[in-house]
């Protein structure tokens, strides 16, 4: 039985409904495939990323959950909202939303997004933080995303009395995310229609150049900008 079968046991034992069970499976499988990653490497210990995911110990069978995403701008402000109305990250999943829980007796929990291209960056982020109380709840792309529970810094204090009602909304953009967006069409859309006028018109030899310099170009792009990204978070990282 493969690690996501038994996951999918162990969760439908702790009380789980067959529908969360089912969405919770598709959705780790789908994070796995994209990065063809190991499970137990990447969740850690079977029983152990069940509890996580159940709640504390498995008290909690079936609390409220909220899946929900932002771009990169205004996630850390609205995951600090979230936080604040007693919603605990457990991981983001592979389309980068914040697949959320709050439980029967809910608590503050402060977030913050760092920048970490790849696995040693994030380890090296969880390092510094975790002496604070920080622990690494999920990444996305170049991203990653740190919780801590306000108890560890308040104590009782960080417990709620009420329970308020999320927002409808379930994705959030921002003005400079939609703006970023906006641009990267308009890059695409023209770089294509210059590569298609500039296929059309040469020949058959002219064409395979063509597409070769294209191929280098975007792959020398891609690692500037993968680059600069990994330089960044050297340097915030140290």
């Amino acid at each position: 039985m493969s690690y996501l079968d038994e996951l999918a046991t162990l969760l439908r034992e702790r009380g789980l409904s067959e529908e969360r069970v089912r969405s919770t499976s598709d959705d780790l499988a789908a994070f796995l495939a994209e990065g063809d990653l190991d499970p137990e490497e990447e969740f850690g210990p079977l029983t152990e990323f069940a509890d996580d995911l159940m709640g504390e110990r498995g008290m909690e069978p079936d609390p409220e959950s909220l899946v929900w995403s932002a771009d990169s701008f205004v996630a850390p402000g609205r995951l600090n909202e979230m936080g604040a109305q007693g919603w605990e990250v457990d991981y983001v999943d592979w389309r980068g939303r914040f697949v959320s829980r709050r439980g029967e007796e809910p608590q503050v929990w402060e977030y913050r997004q760092e920048i970490a291209p790849g696995r040693r960056e994030r380890e090296r982020l969880l390092a510094r933080l975790a002496p604070e109380g920080w622990e690494l709840c999920g990444h996305y792309s170049t991203l990653a995303y740190f919780k801590r529970s306000r108890a560890a810094l308040v104590g009782p204090a960080a417990e709620l009395d009420e329970r308020p009602e999320p927002t409808a909304k379930r994705f959030f953009w921002s003005g400079r995310g939609l703006t970023v967006v906006a641009l990267c069409v308009v890059v695409l859309a023209t770089s294509l229609y210059t590569l298609g006028g500039m296929l059309w018109e040469g020949d058959g030899s002219d064409r395979v150049a063509t597409l070769l310099g294209a191929g280098v170009g975007a792959l020398f792009g891609l690692g500037a900008f993968l680059g600069v990204f990994w330089s960044i978070a050297r340097f915030r990282n140290r």
